[in-house]
């Protein structure tokens, strides 16, 4: 084989390590080998990354995983069934934000699937590689997990766990500890127990593996007895060698919108190169000019981040624990649910049987902007209703009923007059959550 045609059929996956990023490389059909171990821990500032057809795995904490048994053995409802229950969530990603969802279908329960909807928080600066990575995955999706027991591994200075069907990923989630111990193993558990309620799994694994890398120390005895005991094993943890990942079969289909609106932009330069080439030659000439204070500028950007690094870690996890908390806001709000909205609507009509609501659209999920490095989230929040009543004063008390609502009373109502359709009076009322001046 040619040395050119090895390099074109050769697979570069980027993964998060222990304690920074990895490069694992291999041709089409066979085992990844580490190429690259590195030591940052933002993905920008690995440099050195092999060249070949290059896959991202984000890391588990930038993903969440939100499994769900599907009433259907059809792959092509799958992805409508997840979008509803994403949207049931308030976890459905923003419209501009690209494509930051994807479903697997992992397994199945009789007539119905076992079906993973995951989540990507949208990237952070420095999130992402300097190289453009042609696809996009998850760490977790890119281990071979063991189909007896969880597993419990090390990524970028945090611990993680994954548990599997049929060697896919059903569940996977970052730990808020810091150590293994009784703590972290009481966390696995509790996730543990609402996989069980929801009857995505027929009971709790009875084995725990630690998966420990060439570069890692394993975890003593005691912890690994803690953490059995925090999970409710009958034994401590056991640690095993971590495997060399694979490349899943399928890969997902996430694309950030950086990613995106790169690629398009790429193929807009390709159209405009030879214009460009002429305002390159004036670029030059400013180049060389501004050359001596680039340098400087460098030198002082350098020592501000080497006064900055003692304090990155602290910072960074503070800003996340913040970011993953306005994430959960539509799901840990639980007054502003959809269907808590609806109920209280429903509770206005009164049972009402000459008022009907033909429909009734309800919104509860975050906007996403980014300015820069700043990620602003905002809660869009609104409740429109359409029907029929038989009678003007059905439709009008309805109205009345809305503004005295107790469930209501954070929305302002915008209820123009019913008007009359044949014999009977059409309404369409709205509401929007008040703002803090108008509570």
């Amino acid at each position: 084989m040619s040395s050119k045609a090895k390099k074109k059929g050769e697979k570069v996956l980027l993964l998060p390590g222990a304690d920074g990023w990895e490069a694992w490389t291999g041709l089409n059909g066979a085992g990844l080998a580490l190429a690259l171990r590195s030591g940052a821990m933002r993905v920008l500032d690995v440099g050195g990354i092999p060249s070949g057809e290059l896959t991202m795995a984000f890391p588990v904490r930038d993903v969440s995983a939100l499994p769900f048994r599907a009433p259907t053995s059809d792959d092509a409802l799958l992805s409508d069934l997840a979008e509803m229950h994403l949207e049931r969530m308030g976890m459905r990603p923003g419209i501009n934000a690209g494509v930051l969802s994807d479903v697997f279908k992992v397994g199945t329960r009789g007539e119905e699937s076992l079906a993973v909807p995951v989540v990507l928080a949208p990237p952070m600066e420095g999130h992402l590689p300097r190289r453009s990575p042609q696809h996009f995955d998850i760490s977790a999706r890119c281990l071979p997990l063991p189909s007896d027991g969880l597993v419990v591994w090390r990524e970028l200075g945090r611990w993680v766990f994954a548990l599997s069907e049929e060697g896919q990923a059903l569940e996977f989630e970052a730990l808020a500890s810091s150590q293994l111990g009784e703590d972290a193993g009481r966390e696995i558990r509790l996730t543990l127990m609402q996989l069980e309620l929801q009857g995505l799994i027929d009971s709790l694994p009875r084995h725990c593996f630690i998966w420990v890398g060439d570069e890692e120390g394993p975890p003593g005895a005691e912890e690994l007895a803690a953490l059995g005991a925090g999970i409710g094993l009958s034994g401590p943890a056991t640690v095993a060698a971590k495997p060399a990942p694979i490349l899943p079969a399928r890969l997902s289909q996430l694309l950030p919108a950086d990613v995106r609106a790169e690629r398009v932009a790429r193929r807009k330069k390709l159209q405009i190169i030879a214009g460009a080439a002429a305002a390159l030659v004036l670029y030059l000439g400013v180049i060389g000019i501004l050359g001596l204070s680039l340098v400087k500028a460098r030198k002082d950007a350098a020592k501000a981040l080497e006064d900055y690094t003692p304090y990155a870690d602290v910072y960074e996890d503070g800003k996340r624990h913040e970011q993953k908390w306005k994430e959960l806001q539509p799901v840990v709000e639980q007054d502003h649910n959809a269907v808590e909205l609806l109920y209280h609507c429903m509770r206005a009509r009164g049972g009402e049987e000459g008022v009907r609501l033909d429909r009734a659209d309800i919104s509860n999920q975050l906007q996403v902007n980014i300015d820069g490095e700043v990620l602003e989230l905002t809660p869009i929040r609104d409740i429109r209703l359409q029907g029929k009543a038989d009678e003007l004063g059905q439709a009008t008390a309805f109205d009345e009923a809305l503004k005295r609502e107790r469930g209501l009373g954070d929305y302002q109502w915008t209820t123009p007059p019913p008007q009359a359709k044949g014999d009977k009076w059409s309404f369409q009322y709205e509401a929007r959550l008040k703002g803090p001046e108008e509570q």
